[in-house]
């Protein structure tokens, strides 16, 4: 029997450490004694405004600064206070001074991809280690359903937290709250935790898409293809809650 990699979620620190493998990492700044770390609104529509602080992690405590600031980009715009107003769509690198010492941070503006997508989940395998009587597995490969995700989106966020969603699973729905982001390079995470009361069908989920011409297009890095995740889910078979394994082939999602 194969046995597959299976992937545990934390809703908001899986999506933090999904959004490190894209496009747009911070950037260390140079290699000075110590270093000014900027928080504050790095997420943005175009419109949005929001401020960005400079701290001194040298200081103990971290204290804030009054910061000289600049802009490499056109995309935002930054006022000597830290305030920030988003442009246009794409990425600028702010950058901090005080005293010497400097930060910098990537702020990005994206498009607003609130509303419900629709796509479908296909269960393309399933196994359970150790296999037990009750079998959660019989009549699952093959299974196609639909997914369907009610997203909401903030005009203004901290690193990668800008997204909120619903999301429904299969037919009856295993539902569930879901937490992610959106950044400038089109990638769109969503990770959360969907259950369904009638058999107890549930587990955690991360999904992870591409924006391509206002679709969602799976983007997974899965040895099976780049459309398909693996999730760890327990049912509810004869009387018994048990656990098993599937992976899922998702479609394309459009809204």
């Amino acid at each position: 029997m194969r046995i597959h990699p299976l992937r545990q979620v934390v809703a908001g620190d899986a999506v933090c450490a999904a959004m490190a493998c894209g496009t747009f990492v911070p950037p260390t700044g140079p290699s000075l004694p110590s270093q000014l770390e900027i928080r504050g609104t790095t997420l943005l529509m175009v419109g949005g405004r929001g401020r960005l602080t400079a701290w001194n992690v040298a200081d103990d405590p971290t204290r804030e600064v009054p910061a000289t600031w600049s802009v490499e980009g056109d995309a935002v715009a930054v006022t000597s206070g830290g305030a920030v107003t988003a442009r246009r769509l794409g990425h600028a690198t702010v950058r901090a001074r005080h005293q010497g010492h400097t930060g910098e941070a990537v702020v990005q503006v994206v498009s607003n991809f609130a509303g419900t997508w629709e796509g479908s989940i296909t269960v393309v395998d399933c196994w359970q280690m150790p296999p037990s009587s009750a079998n959660p597995c019989e009549g699952r490969v093959g299974l196609n359903g639909p997914l369907v995700l009610h997203v909401t989106q903030a005009a203004t966020a901290e690193h990668c937290d800008n997204l909120r969603a619903s999301v429904e699973a299969f037919t009856p729905p295993a539902a569930g709250a879901f937490a992610g982001a959106v950044d400038s390079s089109g990638l769109f995470f969503l990770d959360g935790y969907v259950e369904r009361g009638s058999d107890l069908l549930g587990g955690a989920v991360r999904f992870r898409w591409q924006i391509e011409n206002d679709r969602l297009v799976p983007n997974t890095l899965h040895a099976l293809g780049t459309d398909t995740i693996d999730v760890s889910l327990s049912l509810r078979v004869g009387g018994l809650v048990t656990s098993f394994s599937e992976i899922w082939r998702l479609s394309t999602m459009t809204r």
